[in-house]
């Protein structure tokens, strides 16, 4: 993007990572843009943002920041790489562009060869055997290898290994290409989720919900399957659902491959979005929350943990953490519905995260010490049999804070 914040380029190189904006990416580091100033000046032409959930890699150059955004540990051989390719969009496939130009870019799209030079390059996420892939655009587009495999093998109903089982090219060579299809935006995959893949509606689901919308009516007649289908499945789009326990609920009425190309159908259409790393932190820590109160109730009372949550929610003036709480006189429930999180970027996401974060530590605080050993063991008890298990170890990272609170407030009552 130029140093200003206008994105010149985007490229996905995982095809789950639906969640990714070019126009969020590119707010979310002009807000940073001082701190990006106060590196440069320092001469360093790359630093590093962490949020936790994802790593921000920023690449200086003359006119633009070139953002790598990654998950997991920074592999270092990457670095020159990244750096040569900056420097290659730099010097040669934005060099001579007007402002006129640049204003009119593709940015999905354009800079197809630079694109490719970017699959040659750089190691893609490997893809699974079980995808299916589509074709995208004109319908003559073709494998380059030297096998001269066509269009007709990328039908929308094999499967990847399918395709490589049909061809006479090896499941590398075919893998590669279509890796290199789908870079270019001439192939998409369906059936790309897994059963451990937690989804949400988004505000698009309306429109498909509404009898007299124009999108209800366009989807009907492309595919009623989805539309029969619909309204039993929205319901189960709560923001804490795994796709296999979507399956399950529905799989004594429905098959499960019908079930799976209708959620296939709704991802494509944005009425559904995989939860993104960033928002399965948040969930992990409303559930951690939740959990922390129902042990609270078991151990102290009802009541009792009601009153230690009002005074913990009296100390957050953060709309989009107290507005999601559901409270009456007697009872209270934790809205799960991500749609409040739309648009939002990730370093906002992220502070939201540490808000949860901070409430979790001062319910705890708040609680009478005369019993809390007794909840401390149950809420341990509680985590290890089921959080623990549902999320991965990358998704805990950070929460062991947590448990540094907790201990605290043990050491507190003697």
């Amino acid at each position: 993007m130029e140093k200003g914040g206008i994105p010149l380029f985007f490229m996905k190189l995982d095809p789950k990572a639906q969640d990714l904006d070019p126009l969020l990416v590119s707010g979310f580091f002009t807000a940073i843009q001082s701190f990006s100033k106060e590196v440069i000046e320092r001469d360093s032409s790359m630093f590093q943002v962490d949020y936790g959930a994802r790593l921000f890699t920023v690449f200086s150059g003359a006119t633009t920041e070139f953002v790598v955004v990654s998950v997991g540990e920074w592999d270092s051989e990457t670095t020159s790489i990244l750096k040569s390719l900056h420097d290659e969009f730099e010097s040669v496939w934005i060099k001579n562009l007007s402002s006129e130009e640049k204003d009119t870019l593709k940015i999905d799209t354009d800079f197809s060869n630079f694109r490719e030079g970017i699959v040659q390059n750089l190691s893609l996420r490997k893809l699974s055997g079980s995808w299916v892939p589509y074709c995208v655009g004109p319908e003559d587009v073709r494998f380059t290898s030297s096998t001269g495999i066509i269009t007709p093998l990328i039908d929308g109903k094999r499967t990847v290994d399918e395709i490589a089982h049909d061809s006479d090219a090896g499941t590398d060579e075919v893998i590669v290409e279509l890796t290199r299809l789908w870079a270019l935006g001439n192939v998409k995959f369906s059936s790309i989720l897994s059963k451990e893949d937690i989804v949400a509606s988004t505000s698009k689901i309306d429109r498909l919900l509404q009898l007299s919308s124009p999108q209800r009516a366009e989807l009907e007649r492309k595919n009623p399957k989805v539309i029969k289908l619909l309204p039993r499945l929205s319901t189960l789009f709560d923001g804490r659902r795994t796709v296999g326990a979507i399956i399950e609920s529905l799989s004594q009425e429905h098959e499960d491959n019908q079930i799976i190309e209708v959620i296939d159908t709704l991802v494509e259409l944005g009425a559904i979005v995989v939860l993104s790393p960033e928002k399965r932190r948040l969930l992990l820590v409303k559930e951690a929350l939740e959990l922390a109160v129902r042990v609270a109730e078991k151990i102290y009372s009802p009541i009792e943990a009601m009153q230690f949550l009002n005074a913990s929610l009296d100390k957050v003036s953060v709309p989009e953490v107290t507005g999601v709480f559901r409270m009456t006189a007697d009872s209270w429930n934790i809205d799960y519905d991500t749609r409040l999180y739309e648009g939002l970027d990730p370093r906002r996401l992220m502070e939201l995260y540490a808000e949860w974060m901070k409430l979790l530590a001062q319910f705890v605080g708040a609680l009478e010490k005369n019993k809390i050993d007794r909840f401390a063991e149950g809420l341990t008890n509680t985590y290890q049999s089921y959080l623990f298990r549902r999320y991965s170890g990358y998704d805990l990272r950070g929460f062991e804070e947590f448990s540094f609170w907790l201990e605290i407030n043990c050491v507190k009552k003697k």
